[in-house]
């Protein structure tokens, strides 16, 4: 099969369901609800059959992705009805559920019947909340619930297709609703064999910072929010780095993680799976846990940092509690180099409009500054800066790169 891109997406709704009734699909962006059923929530394929390819492109984790254009297919002439089963990040209130499939390689491949069940449990004790029918090739189609379900595990069952003797093809799942309730973040510092040879992580509260192995690299001024790690990551010989944004989604008992990372501003993400080998953090030739500010070292030699470990309420410029040891890294940063100036930049992604975000971007700036001088730092030596939406560090056509791009950085002056 070969992958296609560049297709226009359709957003219709034209099916009928046992417990559904069909709703024309939201825009994209909307902010009364969030796709729990992504990369960017937290979500992530617990059981997954037999598929087309066991990784990537065909593969059931890139029904997560939210990029029309890849998806899930079942091996060649195989059609025994496959389940899929997904994890959300916790145990949450489902509303509607929705599937792309106008990118499939032929319209006869699209997946035409399927089921969805739901339950607290992976093992069993599911329940159908769903029987499906989807249009032949159509994108955004969209099926409310009549009644909300929670639960921490979906399972999708595909059935059957339009008729392709070769292939099913599904490109997007999605599920739209509100996490309930609050699962504690475990510690999940240690050492990882990953892609890019061992990974080291020192968590301290949401705030996550370390090294791997390859070229150097390291993991700078990190934050999580749930499960998901945001961080900054930086690799190569001095004087030629490169950097760029990361996001790294970890399994509830810490074993292993799923991951993505650009290059600079690029919309591209490239995959960095981990397997936990040690509990114990370990160390990289340039660096070790514990040693020195990294926020105060990265603005030393980049004059710039991203700190991912600020995190705000939902459309509001109050900060999380759980962000405290990330601002209390700034504020000593500040402390132990009284003759530096910083600007404080704050950056939303796109939902919203762009008047809002750029409103929202100049609050969460300010609240920033506001925590810094309540702690003694001289408001002469901060300014603030609002950039909405304008500067994004990944695609805001996916969750998973809008979380990317909510962010506050801090410039040395």
């Amino acid at each position: 099969m070969i992958l296609r891109r560049g297709s226009v997406c359709v957003a219709v709704v034209c099916a009928l369901a046992l417990l559904l009734s069909p709703l024309a699909a939201r825009a994209q962006g909307s902010t009364d609800e969030i796709n729990l059923l992504s990369w960017g929530a937290g979500a992530l394929v617990v059981e997954s059959p037999p598929s087309a390819s066991a990784r990537g492109q065909w593969s059931t984790e890139m029904l997560l992705d939210e990029i029309k254009d890849t998806g899930w297919a079942n091996p060649r002439g195989d059609f025994a009805p496959k389940a899929i089963v997904f994890e959300l990040a916790q145990r949450s209130e489902i509303n509607s559920l929705a599937f792309d499939t106008a990118q499939a390689e032929k319209r006869e491949r699209s997946v035409k019947d399927m089921t969805v069940d739901i339950s607290d449990r992976q093992d069993g004790g599911f329940v159908q909340i769903a029987k499906i029918s989807l249009a032949v090739a159509k994108d955004g189609q969209k099926f409310p619930l009549k009644t909300p379900m929670s639960g921490r595990y979906i399972k999708l069952t595909v059935l059957n297709n339009y008729g392709d003797s070769q292939f099913m093809e599904l490109m997007n799942v999605y599920a739209y609703g509100k996490p309930v309730g609050k699962r504690p973040l475990p510690d999940n510092s240690g050492t990882f064999s990953s892609d890019y040879e061992d990974f080291h992580i020192q968590q301290i509260g949401i705030t996550a910072t370390g090294c791997y192995m390859y070229e150097g690299g390291l993991i700078e001024n990190g934050g999580f929010d749930g499960r998901v790690l945001r961080f900054t990551w930086s690799s190569g010989l001095p004087g030629s780095r490169d950097s760029g944004p990361a996001i790294i989604v970890f399994a509830d008992d810490g074993k292993s993680f799923v991951g993505h990372f650009w290059h600079g501003t690029s919309t591209n993400a490239v995959r960095w799976n981990g397997t936990r080998i040690s509990k114990d953090v370990g160390s990289c030739p340039n660096w070790k846990p514990g040693t020195g500010n990294q926020v105060e070292q990265q603005l030393k030699s980049e004059g710039r940092a991203r700190l991912y470990g600020i995190l705000f309420d939902t459309d509001s410029d109050h900060i999380k509690d759980e962000s405290k040891t990330a601002l209390d890294s700034l504020l000593a940063a500040a402390h132990n180099q009284p003759t530096w100036s910083f600007s404080i930049e704050g950056h939303t992604d796109n939902v919203g409009g762009d008047a809002h975000n750029q409103t929202l971007s100049e609050k969460r700036a300010a609240a920033v500054k506001a925590y810094l001088t309540k702690a003694g730092v001289d408001e002469k030596r901060l300014a603030t800066k609002g950039f909405g939406a304008s500067k994004p560090v990944a695609s805001n056509d996916t969750s998973l790169g809008r979380s990317e791009n909510r962010r506050v950085e801090i410039v040395k002056q």
